[in-house]
C-alpha cells in the first residue's frame, strides 16, 4: 500500500513538472458596466465594447472576464443609486458607471469601494468620489469646440438656444460651461434660452419645437446631446425647416449615423463626438489590469474626441459601417 501511494506522489511530481500550468487556477471577474439609462441608443456601441473585450479577455488570459450590464431604463439618480447597492450586492468585482448626477451618486460609489470593489467613471464623472480614475473626453474642451463649430456656421453674432438632458449630469453642465465660455469673446452671440429633455427623445423634440415656436428668429443651437435627433425626420417640422433652409445652424454633441445622415443632408453643421466603443472596450481593460495587474491610473484619462463636418463626414460613415474606430479621421476643416 505504501509503495503504491509513494508511486502516485511520484506520478503526480513527474506531471507537475511536465505540464507546470496546471496547477494554476483560473480567476473569474464579473464587471459592473452601468450605463445612465436603457433607452438611450448612444450607449449601446459601448456595451458590445465591452462584451467584445471580455471575451478577449476570457481568451487571452485563460480568466474568466463577463459583464453585467445594468442599468434603470430612464435617467435616473435615486435609480441608478439602487443599480449600485445591487452589484455591490452581488460581489461583482469591478465596477464602471456613467454618472446621471455626481453628487447623489458620490455616497455609493464610494460604499462599493470602503466593499473592497474597485469603481471607476465613464462618459459622466463623480470627481469627488472614491472612484479611481474618469474615462472620457474633457467635456469642458468638447462644449468649446462645439461653440467653435457654431461660430464657423452661424457667424459672430446671432441668438442661440441650449438643448441639454438631464439638468445635474456633470458632463453635460461642463458641455455647457465650455460652450459658454467659448461664444463669450462675441458679446452679439446671445444664449436666449437652455431647455431640458431629461435624456427623453419625446421630450426632446417637444421642448426642441416649443423654443422654436417661442423664437422664430433664432440663429443656432446646441445640442448638448442628440436626443430629438433619434426621433423619425417630420416629427420637428420647425426646426427641419429652418435648418434646412440655411437660416438655423445646429451643432450637436456625438457623432452616431443618424447624425452622421442629417450632417450630409443639410440639417446640422457639425458635430462632436465621443469614443463610444472605448467607453466599455477600455473600460473592462482597466478595470481587469487596475485588479490583476496593479495598474494605477490619473484622475482623468482622455479618450480623446472627433470633430465631424461635411469635410470628413464620410470617413466617419465608413469606420460605422465597418465598426472600424481605429483609423484616424481626415481634418475638419
Amino acid at each position: 500500500m505504501k509503495k503504491c501511494v509513494l508511486g502516485f506522489v511520484v506520478l503526480v511530481f513527474a506531471l507537475s513538472l511536465l505540464f507546470p500550468t496546471i496547477s494554476v487556477a483560473a480567476n473569474k471577474y464579473v464587471f459592473a458596466w452601468i450605463p445612465k439609462a436603457l433607452n438611450n441608443p448612444v450607449f449601446e456601441l459601448g456595451r458590445s465594447g465591452a462584451l467584445q473585450k471580455a471575451k478577449e479577455l476570457t481568451e487571452q488570459t485563460g480568466d474568466t472576464v463577463e459583464v453585467l450590464y445594468v442599468a434603470s431604463v430612464n435617467s435616473d439618480a435615486a435609480e441608478q443609486v439602487r443599480v449600485i447597492e445591487d452589484v455591490i450586492s452581488k460581489g461583482v468585482s469591478g465596477i464602471g458607471v456613467s454618472c446621471n448626477d455626481p453628487t447623489a451618486l458620490k455616497d455609493a460609489i464610494d460604499k462599493a469601494v470602503d466593499a473592497g470593489i474597485p469603481v471607476m467613471t465613464w462618459d459622466s464623472d463623480s470627481p469627488e468620489s472614491k472612484r479611481f480614475t474618469y474615462l472620457g473626453v474633457s467635456n469642458y474642451e468638447g462644449g468649446k469646440a462645439a461653440a467653435d463649430l457654431l461660430i464657423k456656421a452661424m457667424g459672430t453674432s446671432g441668438e442661440v438656444a441650449i438643448l441639454t438632458g438631464v439638468p445635474g449630469a456633470f458632463n453635460l453642465e461642463e458641455r455647457i460651461r465650455g460652450f459658454k465660455d467659448g461664444i463669450q469673446d462675441y458679446p452679439d452671440i446671445k444664449v436666449v434660452t437652455t431647455v431640458a429633455c431629461d435624456d427623453d427623445i419625446n421630450k426632446g423634440v417637444q421642448v426642441v419645437e416649443e423654443t422654436m415656436q417661442a423664437h422664430p428668429d433664432l440663429d443656432g443651437w446646441f445640442f448638448v446631446g442628440l436626443w430629438p435627433l433619434f426621433a423619425e425626420r417630420g416629427s420637428m417640422p420647425l426646426w427641419e425647416e429652418a435648418a434646412k433652409s440655411g437660416d438655423l445652424k445646429t451643432v450637436a454633441f456625438d457623432t452616431l449615423p443618424v447624425e452622421l445622415e442629417l450632417l450630409k443632408d443639410g440639417y446640422l453643421s457639425g458635430l462632436v463626438g465621443q469614443k463610444y466603443w472605448g467607453w466599455g472596450y477600455d473600460t473592462i481593460q482597466m478595470l481587469y489590469d487596475y485588479i490583476v495587474h496593479n495598474k494605477r491610473y490619473e484622475s482623468w484619462t482622455d479618450s480623446g474626441m472627433d470633430i465631424v463636418t461635411i469635410k470628413n463626414v464620410d470617413a466617419m460613415i465608413e469606420a460605422w459601417e465597418t465598426q472600424d474606430f481605429t483609423k484616424p479621421l481626415p481634418p475638419a476643416f
